[in-house]
């Protein structure tokens, strides 16, 4: 297991500013929560969350290519806010969420594999999304043609 830290990453501005994902612990489901705390609001905060569902045990019987699988799962959530004008005595009301956006990885990982396999698995990941055709399609929403 490794220690729960935060999690500091750059985002894509012109001069990347470094936001710190504090671990806010898992939920119900064993889902762990960062957040990024510097927006002037809780509702307005950025989320990650990280899963690692493992294999159960093996029964008797049971073939390694039965499907069995660990699973892990990456997600981020961005929320943008907007304000609402001013109500009739002048006073701004809070910011409301204007819209989120999301993207979410799972790495399906074969019980059977090896190390090299899970990093191969995560180094073609960030290549690909490093691609022109991806940044193209995720970025300006172009198709590929």
């Amino acid at each position: 297991m490794s220690a729960v830290a935060s999690i500091v990453v750059n985002d894509a501005q012109a001069t990347p500013v470094a936001h710190t994902f504090v671990p806010l612990g898992p939920d119900k489901n064993g889902v762990w929560w960062f957040e990024d705390q510097s927006q002037s609001t809780p509702i307005g905060y950025w989320r990650l969350s990280l899963q690692l569902l493992r294999t159960p045990q093996a029964s008797n019987g049971q073939s390694a290519i039965s499907n069995r699988v660990n699973r892990v799962k990456i997600a981020f959530h961005a929320p943008t806010l907007e304000t609402l004008g001013s109500s009739d005595s002048g006073i701004t009301p809070p910011p409301t969420i204007a819209y989120i956006d999301r993207s979410s990885a799972e790495f399906i990982l074969p019980e059977r594999d090896t190390l090299q396999n899970r990093k191969d698995q995560r180094a073609i990941l960030r290549a690909v999304l490093s691609n022109a055709l991806a940044v193209d399609m995720i970025e300006n929403l172009v198709g590929i043609y």
